[in-house]
């Protein structure tokens, strides 16, 4: 359980007054307000603070409002820690707020392009007359059945946001929500309608998809600096073209939440961590992975904090990517007694990664990493290893490093 995961809230999560402790305590966050309002054109802390709720809800208000709360809280977090992130996620809106935490985009870029996408959504929605539900408490693959035997007859109701195996949210126009609403009940679902604008993401929301493009296209989108989940195809995004790609369809594809918490539930994860208001992804969460290694910022903040310090202080004793390719080099049986090839591939590879054993650990550069891989993988090779368990030893050293995307000589999967 070595992984930590921060992940970031979407739109519902917002109310009036949050981060309120955040923005009176710390400057940082009131630097952020300050400058998304010279940004956006009005001043953020009236909208958030003193507004009446009907502004703060608008989706061309709230989205904006949440990624700048929730990225000056992770801010803040992260100011004064060295924090060992594996992996960071966000439910639809909150995968902006992740792509920006993880330095895929600029806090100006971002604010830009989450205030074209509430806009464009809001208009979009108010043009249809369209709403959501959520179908609760019943399997994933029973309401799909249920929609499916609902569109039969002409509707076109879809799935909008797969959240749990037993919380579903469905789109379409008020009258299919209508029929489906009386569909599920029928057969003993328990349904509950969202105090939402639109149909979000499903082809309710094409008409808003050109206008958000030509933002995409016009901001600056990087490769994350660490990896980031996408919740349209639920995997790490492996560029920053993907990234493009993905959130251009975002609008009009379902939210595929389950599928993102059960990949990073396959790391190991040892902590998460909800940066944001509320918090409606830590209940998710739970869930599905018990409630345990599972914390809010915004509601239990000492105790998440405190949940962090510890995960910190235990990376910190724990041995690095290169002390545990020491370990494995030294642990490995020999099945080569040509002296001179030992020499050569195992001794003198080994006093290498000595070398690099004698930097801190969290100075080591991604390429001094890959280099003490490729040493191990010299040395089993010389000690002739056999490649199916040079590639398991390696697997597990990068599960226990979180060093998804580095590539050794061996040929090794790494994540």
């Amino acid at each position: 359980m070595n992984d930590l995961v921060i992940v970031f809230p979407g739109q519902g999560s917002q109310f009036t007054g949050m981060g309120r402790s955040w923005f009176d305590a710390h400057e940082s966050v009131r630097d952020r307000f300050r400058q998304a309002s010279g940004i956006v054109g009005y001043s953020l802390e009236e909208l958030v603070f003193t507004a009446p709720t009907a502004e703060l809800t608008k989706t061309s208000h709230a989205q904006v409002a949440l990624l700048v709360l929730s990225h000056a809280m992770y801010e803040v977090v992260s100011a004064d820690r060295k924090v060992p992130v594996a992996a960071m996620a966000g439910h639809s809106l909150g995968e902006i707020t992740a792509l920006l935490a993880a330095g895929a985009l600029d806090f100006e870029d971002a604010v830009r392009l989450v205030k074209a996408r509430g806009e464009a959504m809001q208009i979009c929605a108010t043009e249809n007359s369209t709403g959501m539900i959520a179908a609760v408490g019943t399997p994933v693959a029973e309401v799909e059945r249920y929609v499916a035997e609902v569109n039969a007859d002409g509707h076109r109701v879809q799935v909008a946001n797969y959240n749990a195996d037993r919380q579903t949210v469905l789109s379409g126009t008020l009258d299919e929500l209508k029929v489906m609403t009386a569909h599920l009940e029928d057969r003993g679902c328990k349904v509950v309608r969202l105090n939402v604008a639109g149909a979000f993401h499903s082809t309710y929301m094409e008409g808003a998809v050109a206008a958000y493009t030509r933002v995409i296209e016009e901001i600056d989108v990087r490769d994350p600096a660490v990896p980031v989940y996408s919740t349209v195809t639920g995997r790490v995004y492996g560029s920053a073209q993907e990234i493009r790609d993905a959130l251009a369809v975002q609008l009009t594809s379902p939210v595929r939440w389950s599928t993102v918490v059960a990949a990073l539930a396959e790391r190991e994860v040892g902590l998460w961590i909800e940066a944001g208001p509320k918090q409606v992804l830590k209940k998710l969460i739970a869930g599905a992975v018990g409630g345990d290694t599972v914390h809010s910022l915004d509601e239990g903040t000492e105790e998440a904090l405190a949940a962090l310090d510890r995960f910190i202080e235990r990376k910190r004793r724990e041995p690095g990517l290169v002390g545990l390719c020491m370990g494995a080099a030294a642990a490995t049986r020999n099945r080569n007694f040509d002296e001179d090839a030992y020499a050569a591939g195992v001794v003198a590879p080994y006093r290498r990664l000595q070398e690099l054993g004698r930097l801190d650990k969290d100075e080591v550069t991604e390429e001094q990493r890959r280099t003490a891989l490729e040493l191990l993988g010299t040395i089993m090779t010389t000690k002739r290893v056999p490649e199916p368990e040079q590639r398991e030893r390696i697997a597990s050293i990068l599960r226990r490093t979180g060093g998804a995307g580095l590539e050794t000589s061996t040929g090794a999967p790494t994540g």
